[in-house]
């Protein structure tokens, strides 16, 4: 077979390598501009998948299980008398405890403080060694509808409703239920009630007032 001239094949080997060249060329700026077009759509894509994302809110430093605070009272008032309060607790025998002032009212320190759940109760003279009136002299005089007040340390003042007026003798075997806590939120007023027996040397009877929880006021 007879071979084309030496000048024929040097055209046709550099019509292959510029051929070659320019399909080089056109590879890399292809590449680039599908890169770059993939990259730019790709961009717009996450900037509009940001938008449409809702982040969920940042936690609050301030959310905290908020629990109320009581506070042991410091003043009862009923029928427009307003009175010192101090602890007590259980004397011998299962009795509670009196102030150590004629004229104060005394909190018994392991039943519930005011406005918390469960039993308020608190205890007063009815009067004095001499006969005169005592803090409670005017608790017979409570009835059914009215209001009681106790005040605490944070000027807060607890406001309850009398529900219940009975006598307990002091030889009743139950007297000791008094003391018992409830679910609702309630107050026990007690004094002394009946007549002097100077055998024991105290009353006969104790005289309890119930009264249920109505409302909290801020007093300051």
């Amino acid at each position: 077979m007879t071979r084309p001239p030496i000048a024929k094949r040097k055209i046709t080997l550099i019509a292959l390598a510029f051929g070659l060249t320019v399909l080089v060329v056109v590879l890399i700026f292809g590449l680039g501009f599908l890169t770059k077009f993939s990259l730019a759509v790709g961009s717009t894509r996450s900037q509009e998948a940001k938008k449409n994302d809702v982040a969920p809110p940042a936690p609050s430093v301030f959310r905290q299980d908020i629990k109320p605070i009581y506070l042991p009272p410091k003043t009862i008032t009923f029928k427009g008398k307003t009175l010192e309060i101090e602890e007590v607790g259980v004397e011998e025998g299962g009795f509670l405890g009196v102030p150590k002032s004629w004229h104060t009212a005394g909190w018994y320190k392991d039943g519930a403080k005011p406005g918390e759940q469960g039993n308020v109760v608190i205890d007063g003279h009815y009067d004095t060694n001499t006969g005169a009136p005592g803090a409670f002299w005017e608790l017979k005089g409570l009835e059914i509808g009215d209001r009681v007040f106790l005040t605490d340390a944070l000027g807060r003042v607890f406001e309850y409703v009398v529900t219940q007026k009975s006598y307990m003798s002091i030889t009743d075997p139950e007297r000791a239920k008094v003391f018992d806590n409830t679910q609702a939120k309630q107050l026990t007023l007690i004094t002394c009630g009946g007549v002097w027996d100077y055998a024991s040397g105290t009353y006969n009877e104790r005289l309890v007032i119930k009264a249920e929880f109505d409302k909290m006021e801020k007093n300051w």
